[in-house]
């Protein structure tokens, strides 16, 4: 089986470029296998799931505002030029400003959204193990 290329992200602003790493450092977690058949080490990945979910939660916080921050500074600084444009130009020199913005945005939901699913799914894997556990007792 061929392996995947893994894919790095990258950026000119230093705080974004900053996030994602932390966020490489976050994916390289959830892509770790765990012990499917041990409740205790299911139950600490979960509490290290939930560690991880919540420094997302604020880092997406961070990437939305910051996102938004620069739309509304380049608006500002470029309304009459933007006025001269069309819509889809305008738009179009908008989203290509805010690109990086945007990606790490987009990658951070992604991202909290597969955490959640992860710990929801640890959580049934632990139930049912104990189940499992009690009904052979």
């Amino acid at each position: 089986m061929e392996k995947i290329q893994e894919y790095r992200f990258t950026a000119t602003n230093p705080v974004i470029e900053s996030m994602h790493r932390e966020a490489d450092k976050v994916q390289d977690f959830m892509n770790q296998a765990s012990n499917l058949q041990d409740p205790a080490s299911l139950t600490y990945r979960l509490a290290d799931m939930d560690v991880y979910f919540a420094r997302l939660t604020d880092m997406y916080i961070q990437a939305k505002a910051m996102k938004e921050n620069a739309q509304n500074s380049f608006l500002i600084e470029n309304e009459d030029r933007l006025n001269k444009m069309t819509a889809t130009a305008s738009t179009r020199l908008i989203n290509a400003h805010l690109s990086e913005y945007k990606s790490l945005y987009d990658r951070l939901d992604s991202m909290c959204h597969l955490c959640e699913h992860l710990s929801r799914t640890l959580v049934t894997q632990i139930s049912y193990i104990k189940q499992q556990m009690n009904t052979h007792v």
